[in-house]
């Protein structure tokens, strides 16, 4: 790459060598020939010892490194060829269940991690080429401010030899700082400009000749914090860099002693060049990094156990894969789409990904397309104006500026009809939008996520979607599946309701026959409609007539009070909250595996525990 700025594009050449090092012949060869047949040269390793040898000998640009492996593993991968490499740019792929893995490989300074089973090698690409182009421009940005270093300190040699030089010749002196694009001056012990060359002058707007350097040049009362003189005076030359608080400019300058005929310093001599464009590029990759450790901070926070993400609840293979998807999404501005039915928690999702992104702070605005009826959708989309029909007694603003640095939430996107598809393209291309009644553009910069439960491929063959706009809002897809699909998960999502609904004085606990009714129901209402049966349960003690009828083809028989209470009450007996759960906990367990021929797997499966959990609290209760 040839270019005088730290930030320009970074163009990945053709060839790059990537090494592949994972213990699965299946996973190394296909991600191998899908790498080979987008151009890229790759060397596969089934262990970690063989990869390192592959990679002392080849010097690959990048490598992929499965996380679990025999012997050497991915995390000892990683560290020994950081330690010996530390530009190497490294991708860790793990499996769903070493997510804790991943994101210790990211502290350790891997640039990304990929989920097996890579479903979609267009990711893996992506990511692949992604981390080429930052550690190239990484590599890029270092040499040049080494090779600016380099170029000030042999400028300022080459100047002050020639000073020398040309003492006796002010002429030529005044015509070598003439054609120097930096900037010169001298000054003496108190600090009084002697000289500034032209580019000074015409920098400042004046010859300050004769005025005090740090007052002149910098804008300050006192000697400036950066100023080096009392060493320069000592005979010394001394480098500095600062920001000038005058024009807001970064500069990097060498001061060097002019001598008297006695041998003493009589002057300072500054030459300095601007590098703001380098200290742009610093900053630009600082603030990538403290993006990605204030990401790290989020997701940690965010998972709270392993049947938690945030507010969601689950942790089905579906389910995970759900979350990786929201936690690849969540740090770009990338359109993301969500499929799923009714009541699985479409908004649920779009609402993690605004509170994991950088836009957590600023506003989540929730549309429902829906819900809008055609002659009102303009005005609330785009606001309106005084005046712009009867009834607009004031200016409003429309969703899309609502939105403005956060998170615009489109659910059921598929009904938005194609007129208002065309110029909400517009504004989500940056191109702004006009609020009706008037006729200024108002632009918003905003993310879009949206959500559907019908097939917008099918919309599009359909010609009731434009192309271009699914193109748009279908870049990043999560696919959320039913509850019938994930009825492990069923345990869980129970608790969380019983104990989002229950009091605290009082422990809910579910007759089996509902237990077993639930399990067998298919849930064409999903997680909402199972909010509702175990709400309705816990506050009229009964159970969804429909939930029963649909679930079984004969009658199940009831259960008394005296074997399954809805809810335990403190007796005189007990002296204690937790004897009053232990008790209920115990009685509950003890009727399960009664019911259940005391078969641990399946009772555990129906507590919604492990076997181990299970076992330490038959244990504990006496009922081994």
């Amino acid at each position: 790459m040839t270019s005088d700025n730290p930030a320009a594009i970074v163009v990945r050449q053709t060839g790059d060598k990537i090494l592949v090092i994972d213990d699965e012949p299946i996973v190394r060869e296909s991600i191998a020939a899908y790498l080979e047949d987008s151009g890229f040269t790759v060397y596969q390793a089934e262990s970690g010892l063989d990869g390192m040898n592959i990679f002392r000998s080849e010097h690959p640009d990048l490598m992929m490194v499965d996380l679990r492996m025999p012997g050497m593993d991915g995390l000892e991968v990683l560290s020994t060829v950081l330690t010996e490499s530390p530009d190497t740019p490294i991708l860790v792929v793990s499996g769903t269940g070493v997510i804790q893995d991943a994101i210790e490989a990211l502290r350790m300074g891997a640039l990304d991690f990929i989920t097996k089973p890579i479903l979609d090698m267009a990711v893996l690409e992506h990511a692949v080429t992604t981390a080429l182009e930052r550690t190239q421009l990484r590599v890029e940005n270092r040499r040049y401010r080494e090779h600016l270093e380099e170029e000030v300190q042999q400028r300022t040699h080459d100047l002050t030899e020639r000073t020398r030089a040309l003492q006796e010749s002010q002429a030529k002196f005044s015509a070598v700082i003439e054609l120097f694009e930096g900037i010169i001056y001298t000054c003496t012990r108190d600090y009084r400009i002697e000289f500034m060359n032209r580019k000074l002058m015409e920098h400042i707007g004046r010859d300050a000749a004769g005025e005090i350097c740090y007052n002149a040049l910098y804008g300050q009362e006192s000697p400036c914090p950066w100023c080096v003189n009392d060493i320069v005076f000592q005979g010394k030359s001394a480098q500095w860099e600062a920001k000038n608080p005058q024009d807001g400019c970064w500069y990097y300058g060498i001061n060097t002693p002019i001598f008297a005929e006695d041998g003493q310093v009589a002057k300072i001599q500054s030459i300095a060049i601007d590098i703001t464009k380098r200290k742009t590029a610093e900053e630009a990759l600082r603030e990538q990094e403290a993006l990605l450790r204030a990401e790290n901070v989020r997701l940690r926070s965010s998972l709270k156990g392993s049947g938690q993400f945030g507010p969601i609840i689950g942790k089905s293979a579906a389910m995970r894969k759900v979350y990786d998807t929201i936690l690849k999404a969540a740090p770009t501005d990338n359109g993301v789409i969500i499929y799923g039915e009714s009541g699985t928690g479409k908004e649920l999702v779009a609402k993690t990904i605004h509170e994991l992104s950088s836009r957590s702070q600023k506003p989540f605005i929730t549309v429902n397309c829906g819900a809008i009826p055609d002659n009102l959708i303009e005005s609330e989309f785009f606001g309106y104006k005084k005046g712009a029909f009867s009834g607009a007694v004031s200016d409003k603003p429309g969703f899309l500026e609502l939105a403005h640095g956060g998170t615009l939430f489109l659910d059921e996107v598929g009904e938005i009809n194609l007129n208002l598809q065309v110029k909400l393209l517009r504004a989500i291309e940056g191109n702004g939008h006009i609020p009706v009644g008037g006729n200024a553009p108002v632009y918003a910069n905003f993310r879009v996520i949206a959500a559907t439960h019908r097939n917008l491929h099918e919309r599009v063959e359909q010609q009731m979607m434009r192309q271009d706009f699914y193109y748009r809002i279908h870049i990043i897809p999560i696919y959320l599946p039913p509850l019938r699909h994930r009825k492990e998960d069923l345990p869980l999502l129970v608790r969380y309701f019983l104990g989002l609904f229950t009091r605290d004085d009082a422990v809910f606990s579910l007759p089996e026959s509902m237990t077993r009714a639930m399990q067998i129901y298919n849930w064409p209402g999903n997680v909402r409609e199972l909010q509702n049966i175990l709400q309705r349960y816990i506050t009229l003690q009964e159970i969804d007539p429909c939930l029963m009828a649909k679930s079984t083809p004969s009658k199940i028989p009831p259960v008394s009070d005296a074997d399954d209470p809805l809810f335990l009450l403190p007796s005189q007996s007990l002296s204690s909250l937790s004897d009053i759960r232990g008790d209920a906990e115990k009685s509950y367990i003890e009727r399960c595996l009664q019911e259940n021929q005391w078969k641990r797997g399946k009772v555990a499966r129906i507590l919604g525990v492990d076997r181990r959990t299970l076992f330490r609290k038959m244990k504990a209760y006496g009922l081994l």
